[in-house]
C-alpha cells in the first residue's frame, strides 16, 4: 500500500491510466510528511476527474510542487484552495480544462502552466494572484486578454502567450512594461498573432498594427511609431522555443517511454 511509503519524498505517474484511487490510499501528511512534488503526466483520470486520493484534507503540507501533462483532467473540485497548499507550483498542461476554475487562483500559485488547454476566456484573477511570478497561458483557444484587470499583480514577472490567437493589450498591461524595462523580454509570444504583426511592422510590411493606436489599448504595446519600437522589442520575445509546456515532456518521454 501507498501508505507505508512513510518517506517518500516524490511520485511520478506517467504514461498510466487510473481507474481508482481512493481515500483508502490518499496521500496524506500523516503518511507522507516528506513528500515534496507530484507528477501525472501522459495519465487519464477515471471520468477526468481529479481522484480522491488526490485531494484528502490531510493533505501533505510540504507538498508544493504538482505537474499534470497530457492528462484528460477536465474538473477540479471546488474546495481544492482549502486542501492543497497555498503558494504551490502548478502546472496543468494539455489538459482538457476549458476554463480557469477560481480554486486555482485561490490556491495563489507562483508558478501557473496551463499550456494546451483548450480555454477560450480567461477571468481578470489569473492576473491578479499576488505572488505568482509565472504564468503560462499558451497554446490555449484565447483571442484576448480580460479587458478589466484592476489589480495587476505586483509580482508576475514572465508571461507565456505561446502560440494563441492574442494580437493586441489593454492599458492595465503598462504598469506591468514599465516595471520590468530592466528586465530584457518579460513577455513570452512566439506563434502569436501579436507577434505575426511586429514581424510585418519590423520588416517593414506593415506601418501599424491591425488594431490602431487608441486610449482604449496599451500605449506601450500598441504603438507602432519607430520611437516606441525598442520599447516592444524590450518587453516582447517572438522566438517559437519558448512556444513548449514547462514540464519537460521531450526529456520524460526520452527517458521513461517504453521501446
Amino acid at each position: 500500500m501507498i501508505t507505508e511509503f512513510h518517506r517518500t519524498s516524490g511520485i511520478k505517474v506517467y504514461n498510466s491510466t487510473i481507474d481508482g484511487w481512493g481515500a483508502s490510499a490518499a496521500i496524506t501528511n500523516t503518511h507522507h510528511p516528506e513528500l515534496g512534488f507530484l507528477f501525472m503526466i501522459r495519465v487519464n483520470m477515471s471520468g477526468g476527474v481529479l481522484p480522491p486520493g488526490l485531494h484528502d484534507v490531510d493533505f501533505p503540507t510540504n507538498l508544493y510542487d504538482i505537474e499534470l501533462c497530457y492528462t484528460n483532467l477536465r474538473e477540479l473540485p471546488e474546495d481544492l484552495d482549502s486542501i492543497w497548499m497555498i503558494g504551490i507550483m502548478l502546472y496543468i498542461e494539455y489538459s482538457q480544462l476549458t476554463s480557469v476554475p477560481v480554486t486555482i487562483t485561490n490556491l495563489d500559485p507562483y508558478y501557473l502552466a496551463l499550456t494546451g488547454n483548450p480555454i477560450t476566456e480567461l477571468p481578470p484573477e489569473i492576473f491578479e494572484v499576488p505572488d505568482m511570478l509565472y504564468l503560462g497561458i499558451g497554446s490555449t483557444l484565447i483571442n484576448e486578454l480580460p479587458r478589466n484587470v484592476t489589480n495587476l499583480s505586483p509580482m508576475l514577472s514572465f508571461i507565456y502567450i505561446t502560440d494563441t490567437n492574442v494580437s493586441s493589450f489593454w492599458p492595465w498591461f503598462d504598469p506591468l512594461v514599465e516595471r520590468k524595462l530592466d528586465m530584457p523580454r518579460p513577455l513570452l509570444m512566439g506563434g502569436s498573432t501579436y507577434c505575426v504583426e511586429l514581424e510585418n511592422l519590423t520588416s517593414g510590411e506593415a506601418t501599424s498594427f491591425s488594431v490602431l493606436p487608441s486610449p482604449e489599448y496599451s500605449t506601450m504595446l500598441m504603438d507602432p511609431s519607430e520611437e516606441n519600437r525598442q520599447v516592444i522589442l524590450h518587453t516582447v520575445n517572438c522566438e517559437l522555443e519558448y512556444a513548449a509546456t514547462f514540464y519537460p515532456i521531450a526529456l520524460e518521454d526520452a527517458n521513461s517511454a517504453v521501446v
